[in-house]
């Protein structure tokens, strides 16, 4: 009777473990946005294939995500393609976009100024800053990091090929 009683505690203690990972993946990691550096045409039928950041909320909140501009030593995350989201990325100060529930974005990347002079072995870096908007308990912002080495995001570019969805 007693070892039927040792087996029902380890069988207890061990779901109870499953139960309390499973809860703490779906509160904290589930939710977690993406961010990842892809190859894409500048624009819609160009033959310049450039870096764009790929933001994904997965969450059933909305989030913000923020970074810092005007470091010209580092990767750089436009607003957009517009004018005003190229310029802003050009001044000190931070940048803010607001993704839905489910929402992603793609947003172009510059290069640092002295790019052609970077070891291929280096890791380059996006630093990037997210909370929710309408947070549960966790308030301040967390931080999420896009990196690639150089010799990668050449690569990534210089073997970029057009989606086909035929095949």
């Amino acid at each position: 009777m007693d070892t039927l009683y040792e087996i029902a505690k380890a069988v207890g203690a061990a779901s109870g473990l499953l139960a309390i990972s499973l809860l703490l993946w779906d509160r904290y990691v589930k939710h977690v946005p993406v961010a990842v550096i892809v190859a894409r045409p500048l624009m819609a039928g160009s033959r310049q294939i450039v870096p764009f950041l790929h933001l994904k909320n997965p969450s059933d909140r909305p989030i913000l995500v923020s970074w810092k501009d005007g470091d010209h030593r580092k990767m750089r995350v436009a607003k957009g393609q517009s004018l005003e989201g190229v310029l802003q990325t050009m001044f000190e100060g931070d940048t803010t976009i607001s993704l839905d529930a489910g929402a992603d974005a793609v947003l172009p990347i510059f290069k640092p100024r002295d790019y052609d002079n970077i070891s291929p072995e280096n890791q380059m870096e996006l630093c990037l800053r997210w909370k929710f908007v309408q947070p549960r308990i966790w308030k301040v912002d967390r931080s999420i990091v896009a990196s690639i080495k150089k010799i990668d995001l050449d690569r990534l570019i210089e073997g970029y090929r057009e989606h086909d969805d035929e095949g």
